[in-house]
């Protein structure tokens, strides 16, 4: 739970962002229970609530990096993060001007994948700028290379039945960036902030059903989570960035 004790003591920016992502966390979560307990799965209006939900995330995301980094922290994370929901931002700008505008749905992969998958570098890269290595790294490294086996059996499933194709190719990229953002989050000690590191597992889990959808199983109803679980995992990461900042000015 995040500690809120001595509210008189809280930075005004701290409340206002806590409150604003923990609307999108409610969102989110409406959004998941209506997967999951509503006969069809589904409502309607439920896509552009979802898209609508992440480009919000995406780009207050933005904003608020930037915002914070400005104003009130020299964090080189947020310089990070922001140009990781910037990149994301950017690419699904992309996607909705054109299906929005010209019409047709764009084939998957697309150009916009590139910024999605943008974000696991950019990640990636500030973990390892401001997080110090972990020492308890080395015991869990067989039960990490067992881990990363056991994930990559999926796009090595896909590329056997479907062959090697530009999709399948695509997706094993969001496997191999996901594998190496897990790798980082687990070898520094990004687990201390809890907020970061389940906001980190959320937008790895959430892009591989993303990427196992559009190749494989485009119709399927779990596969409609995927939108909700985006938001969710802006909502952490903000969160614990949020609270990253706060504790360093504590």
């Amino acid at each position: 739970m995040i500690d809120l004790k001595g509210a008189s003591s809280v930075p005004w920016w701290y409340r206002s962002g806590l409150a604003f992502f923990s609307l999108l966390m409610a969102g989110s979560l409406v959004l998941v229970l209506a997967v999951l307990l509503l006969p069809s799965h589904t409502f309607e209006g439920f896509g552009t609530v979802s898209n609508g939900l992440q480009f919000l995330a995406s780009i207050t995301g933005m904003v608020v990096c930037a915002a914070l980094f400005i104003f009130w922290s020299r964090d080189l994370l947020l310089i990070y993060a922001g140009f990781a929901f910037g990149g994301w931002t950017l690419a699904n700008t992309f996607w909705y001007a054109y299906t929005l505008i010209i019409g047709p749905t764009l084939m998957y992969p697309t150009v916009s994948e590139a910024g999605l998958l943008g974000f696991f570098l950019f990640l990636a890269s500030g973990y390892t700028e401001v997080f110090p290595v972990s020492a308890r790294s080395q015991p869990r490294s067989a039960g990490i290379a067992l881990g990363l086996i056991l994930l990559f059996s999926i796009p090595v499933y896909l590329i056997l039945h479907l062959g090697l194709t530009l999709s399948t190719g695509v997706t094993l990229l969001f496997f191999l960036f996901s594998g190496y953002l897990l790798l980082v989050s687990l070898s520094c000690q990004v687990y201390e902030n809890r907020f970061l590191f389940a906001g980190t597992c959320m937008f790895i889990v959430a892009h591989l059903l993303y990427a196992v959808r559009e190749t494989a199983f485009p119709d399927l109803w779990p596969f409609r989570l995927v939108g909700p679980l985006i938001v969710l995992s802006f909502s952490l990461l903000e969160i614990g960035l949020l609270q990253r900042v706060r504790e360093e000015r504590a």
